[in-house]
């Protein structure tokens, strides 16, 4: 599996897997892209979407449609 360059510098893979464990303790699975007519897409369960291009996922962000989850208590 390659690095990305965009991933903490401090995450860990866990073996065999496609997940990661972030420096904050949370496990994160990381997408594997779908090229279709040269646009990368990635399959992501949000509602009303099965498959959203990087600029889609970008402008979804930017109108606001992303909200933050609340942090748990400890």
């Amino acid at each position: 599996m390659k690095k990305d360059p965009k991933l903490p510098a401090d995450y860990r893979i866990i073996a065999d897997s496609s997940y990661i464990v972030l420096p904050d303790h949370k496990v994160a699975r990381l997408l594997t892209p779908t090229i279709r007519n040269g646009v990368t897409y990635y399959n992501l369960f949000v509602p009303g979407y099965t498959r959203m291009s990087l600029d889609d996922i970008e402008a979804t962000i930017k109108a606001g449609e992303v909200t933050k989850a609340d942090q748990p208590t400890k």
